[in-house]
């Protein structure tokens, strides 16, 4: 209507109210849509599913009740224990062209609400009914979630029950057969929710298209009007499309669809086909988000003025008789663009006892050029057989269609299984697994083989079993490989020269090119931008160039004060761009710089980032927002950081005074602020964090002047590090050459510090290495640690090997440090016990325990450095932001 609306339209009485559906309980938005074959119409969904004029008028009568009430108490009118609809769709021929209520689309789908959503015990199905020009409200519809799923894998359709958002049937489809379904649910809990479904058999089978669509809600799905291979389906995460549905069972096929939507649910699209995009073209899609607008962008098919159109020569093909089991010679239909635009071919479809190959799809069709498509009959059982190829493209009615017949004879002699021999996709010049055609002698005579011939570059013969005969009821193997040299279809053919004639088999495979990751530009640089709000945003472009996808894509800003907005999802289609949108947020004034990081499978990409922050019209200090300060040691000074008093107005500003609180200092002579700063100018202020105690710590900076939102100020904060290392009992340990000496030390700090410590030892002898255990502690507590010295090895880097030997090593380790602390009476018991430990090694005691090797004159015993003997001073350090802490240990080699 459009112009022609005024307030006046949207007054008094609805057109369609609750009187008109019998009071019907419903969804809060009832569904409904006009009759796509009879606009005069309109179908509204409650409990069941009503059919009447469009136009304003008195009440409907119970007969424009379509469906009896689907699922609950049947009753005169919906419940609230009646499950109620979701979602409405109309496919199928016009039944007739009058205007009665039950003319129209003959074939209707009908979406339920989730389980918690208003579906109930029904929750998330999905009716039909193929017989809606003569239904009543006593007709039954067919419940078609019970139909299987051919790719779920096990999962029936829609197992979480959730709302079906939107069903739309295939306009391109005349039968009302296609039909789409959309989820509105995530997966996980144990649930597994599919996005989207396809049915090419009204909903008798079901597959999930879903592919590489993110896991969100799906709210609603379009058809592109020029192309019945071109989807879009809107998401909470936006707007994706595809080009070719077909393929989305097996391969990544969504691609996001445009940019600059806002950040919100995507909850409706329409598709406008004769709606100017401002460009010359015709046909927008537009997409209705949750309270963020309407937003519009042209349809993948968007036409322009000058149309492109598809001619077939011949428009059909007749194959002479051909034996089972074997392939006919190809025929050619060749395609015309006789239009006066670029035909752009998505899809070559066959159906039947035939086989095709083209080059119809690798690029467009320019005006008055040709594609050709090479079509094989290879009969499967004799008789008249038939079939039809469909090509898919951006003409008026998206396709055209050629039939194809012919007739299949009994099998001859030599039979070649398969005869059509289909390769997947390959990396360019890497060579597919081997696949085998067999060559049958299926008579009662030999039959001699002259030659088995590959033609076509890309293929090649690695085994051949066959000899220079068959005998009766005797075969042979031929293996072929695929090496594609180049992207696309690639094909050839296998030929057989025999006594009976030449049999041929069919190869084809798809070449494909590794995926890329080009990014552009590698830097940005934005304007001056007002701390502490957002730049317009600018855009990296991601592009893949390969055929293969580009996956595990994520974008993270590493430094400076920026944000990114990935919208490339985690994986980018082949021949595909995307985009991620970059923002400045400054948090402080003058040059800024920063990093985006950009990582695929392959690599990590950066993008260097820049901008100038300026202050806020008035007086203020920078930073914006709270200076944070790295952890630093008790009585040390961090580094410092630079505050900013900016003066924007039109007049000198009188500072009165500075002053500053908690465990930071103003470094001497940093300070540029003096009794006034001038109009349009600013001073400048170091400061450092000087912690006195261990912990979080806080303070501000107030500047008192003479502006009226005086003082300024701004929130310090920073963790102060403290801790104490001290000993655990024994500083002295006397050993020989070749034992161990064990220190026991106490690390402690207080349960607020943060951070960690790293140990290190000085002042050990020569031929030893010190292992303090662990190397590195958390601070927040207290903890034992343990310095072990351990001599007669040549360097930590070069110790010497270890003998396992069974109950040594507690004797070995633990026994000299025992023997200091236990009275005279203890030590005789725990000399006993490392006896009997060694007596009893083979049989458990310290089982599967390590010890060095040690030096000394032992005729016979291990070798190895000595470490001299002498009284040395081992110094123990603990390190953490700058503060270290240490303990002197005595270690006495005898």
């Amino acid at each position: 209507m459009g112009a022609a609306c005024s307030s006046a339209d949207f007054v008094g009485t609805p057109t369609i109210g609750p009187a008109q559906v019998d009071e019907d309980d419903s969804v809060i938005d009832a569904p409904w849509l006009l009759d796509p074959a009879l606009p005069s119409n309109v179908l509204i969904g409650t409990c069941r599913v009503w059919r009447g004029p469009a136009s304003g008028g008195p009440s409907w009568p119970s007969s424009n009740a379509i469906s009896s009430l689907l699922a609950g108490p049947q009753s005169t009118s919906c419940v609230s224990t009646n499950p109620v609809l979701r979602s409405l769709a109309a496919g199928g021929l016009l039944n007739n062209a009058s205007a009665v209520q039950d003319s129209g689309s003959p074939v209707l789908y009908a979406g339920m609400a989730g389980k918690l959503d208003g579906g109930g015990s029904v929750g998330g199905h999905l009716y039909s009914i193929t017989t809606a020009g003569t239904a009543s409200s006593t007709s039954t519809w067919t419940d078609l979630a019970t139909s299987p799923v051919t790719n779920g894998q096990g999962t029936g359709f829609n197992s979480g029950g959730f709302d079906l958002s939107a069903v739309v049937a295939d306009p391109h489809d005349a039968t009302g057969n296609t039909v789409y379904a959309t989820v509105m649910g995530f997966a996980g809990n144990g649930i597994n929710a599919a996005h989207l479904y396809r049915s090419i058999d009204a909903g008798a089978h079901w597959s999930n298209i879903s592919s590489n669509l993110p896991d969100a809600p799906a709210n609603s799905v379009v058809v592109d009007p020029n192309d019945a291979n071109t989807l879009y389906v809107a998401m909470d995460t936006g707007v994706y499309v595809t080009t070719e549905v077909t393929t989305c069972t097996t391969a990544n096929c969504w691609s996001v669809y445009g940019t600059g939507l806002p950040n919100a649910p995507v909850v409706e699209l329409a598709a406008a086909p004769a709606m100017s995009t401002g460009d010359g073209r015709t046909g927008e899609l537009r997409a209705g988000t949750y309270g963020r607008g309407l937003w519009q962008i042209p349809l993948v098919t968007a036409a322009i003025a000058a149309q492109p159109v598809i001619s077939l020569n011949p428009t059909s093909l007749t194959f002479n008789g051909q034996p089972i089991g074997t392939a006919s010679a190809a025929q050619t239909i060749t395609v015309t663009n006789t239009g006066l635009a670029p035909l752009m071919v998505s899809l070559v479809a066959v159906t039947g006892d035939f086989n095709e190959t083209d080059n119809c799809t690798a690029a467009p069709i320019a005006i008055n050029l040709t594609c050709t498509i090479q079509v094989s009959f290879l009969p499967t059982a004799t008789g008249g057989r038939n079939g039809i190829l469909t090509i898919y493209s951006n003409v008026a009615g998206g396709q055209a269609t050629a039939a194809l017949s012919g007739t299949g004879l009994a099998a001859a002699a030599i039979v070649l299984d398969p005869v059509v021999l289909t390769f997947p996709s390959t990396t360019l010049n890497a060579t597919s697994t081997v696949q085998n055609i067999t060559i049958s002698n299926t008579s009662n005579n030999a039959v001699g083989l002259q030659g088995v011939i590959v033609n076509g570059g890309d293929f090649r013969v690695t085994v051949n079993t066959c000899g220079p005969s068959l005998g009766p009821g005797v075969g042979c193997t031929v293996g072929i490989a695929f090496t594609p040299s180049a992207s696309g279809t690639r094909s050839g053919t296998l030929t057989v020269t025999d006594d009976v004639g030449t049999q041929t088999a069919s190869l084809s495979g798809i070449g494909t090119s590794p995926a890329t990751d080009a990014l552009s530009p590698l830097t940005l640089t934005f304007g001056a931008q007002q701390v502490d709000t957002a730049s317009a945003p600018q855009q990296i472009t991601l592009s893949n160039t390969g055929d293969q996808p580009l996956t595990l894509i994520a974008a993270q800003i590493t430094s400076g004060d920026f944000t990114v907005v990935n919208a490339c999802g985690n994986s980018l289609n082949p021949h595909s761009t995307c985009s991620m949108n970059v923002a400045f947020v400054p948090k402080n004034v003058g040059p800024l710089s920063g990093t985006l990081s950009v990582s695929d499978q392959y690599r990590t990409q950066t993008v260097a980032l820049n901008g100038i922050g300026i202050a806020p019209p008035g007086v203020s200090l920078a930073p914006f927002s709270t200076v944070v300060f790295p952890p630093t040691g008790v009585g040390l000074q961090s580094a410092s950081q630079t505050i900013t008093l900016t003066n924007n107005v039109g007049a000198p500003l009188s500072i009165q005074g500075i002053s500053l609180t908690g465990d930071f200092v103003i470094l001497p002579n940093s300070s540029t602020c003096g009794a006034s700063v001038a109009p349009d100018a600013v001073c400048v202020l170091q400061i450092a964090f000087a912690p006195a105690v261990g912990g979080p710590r806080t303070g501000s900076l107030a500047v008192t002047d003479s502006a009226g939102n005086s003082p300024q100020t701004l929130s310090l904060t920073g963790p102060g590090v403290d801790f104490a290392l001290t000993t655990n009992g024994i500083t002295s340990v006397s050993i020989t050459s070749g034992q161990n000496a064990v220190f026991p030390l106490l690390l402690s700090s207080a349960s607020n510090v943060s951070g960690a410590v790293t140990f290190t030892c000085a002042g050990m002898p020569a031929n030893s290495t010190c292992n303090v255990t662990p190397s590195s502690i958390p601070l927040g507590g207290t903890t034992t640690v343990s310095v072990t010295v351990l001599t007669g090895v040549a360097s930590a880097s070069s110790s010497r090997p270890l003998i396992r030997r069974s109950g040594v090593i507690l004797f070995a380790t633990l026994f000299p440090l025992g023997l200091l602390v236990l009275r005279p009476s203890q030590r005789r018991r725990v000399a006993g016990f490392a006896l009997l430990c060694f007596l009893l090694a083979a049989s458990g005691c310290g089982v599967g325990r390590e010890i060095p090797l040690t030096s000394g004159s032992n005729p016979g015993g291990p070798s190895g450095p000595v470490t001299t003997a002498g009284t040395y001073t081992v110094v123990a350090a603990a390190t953490s932001a700058g503060l270290t802490r240490s303990v002197n240990l005595t270690l006495i080699v005898q």
